[in-house]
């Protein structure tokens, strides 16, 4: 009788320490970490937009970032964006939102999520994929709500979904990788000898 509870005891422990291990902070916290000490890396993503799913790419280097998406290019020095629009031959320049967690607006912080600007929530877990629900705190309420769809064994996101006053954006992340070596910074300059012809809007 003594060895049964010893033997139930043990599994309790193991199943709360379990538990604690994939709390929806600890989970949070386990990707932010992993993304922040990737100094350059590159993500393939999918937004599902409709009866559609466009793929996406995208670069990061500190501050600095690269996005394709579709026929659209987005170039950030770190300060100021410049989003390419070829379809209406424009190009939108418009200031970094530092605060933005939005993986299309600022990639640098789409996953940076345990600086206080948001409440967490375990939604549910199936398959090894856990469900963590992130409202923003009164103080920071416009970031809406965000649905990451995390891997317990590897802290690794599988998908996103950005709610803002009930629209929501779902984008599945198909890869994350480091990128290794000497990185081309100049991926992340607009170079306006590329694109004679557009319209070039500023917003600064």
């Amino acid at each position: 009788m003594k060895k049964f509870i010893v033997f139930i005891f043990t599994m309790f422990c193991v199943a709360n320490s379990f538990a604690q291990g994939n709390s929806a902070e600890t989970l949070i916290s386990r990707l932010s970490e992993q993304i922040r000490s990737m100094e350059n890396y590159e993500v393939e993503f999918e937004v599902k937009s409709g009866d559609q799913n466009i793929k996406g790419y995208y670069a990061v280097s500190g501050d600095k970032y690269y996005i394709s998406i579709g026929d659209a290019k987005v170039f950030c020095d770190g300060s100021a964006r410049y989003e390419v629009n070829p379809q209406n031959k424009e190009v939108t320049v418009d200031a970094v939102d530092p605060k933005s967690h939005n993986i299309l607006t600022n990639p640098t912080r789409a996953f940076d999520f345990i600086d206080g600007e948001f409440n967490f929530a375990m939604v549910g877990t199936e398959a090894g994929i856990a469900t963590v629900k992130l409202t923003s705190t009164a103080e920071n309420a416009a970031l809406g709500v965000i649905f990451v769809a995390i891997d317990t064994a590897t802290a690794q996101p599988r998908s996103l979904t950005y709610d803002v006053d009930g629209d929501q954006i779902a984008i599945k992340v198909a890869s994350i990788n480091e990128m290794t070596g000497m990185v081309d910074i100049s991926m992340f300059t607009f170079d306006k000898n590329n694109y004679r012809g557009y319209e070039i809007v500023d917003f600064r």
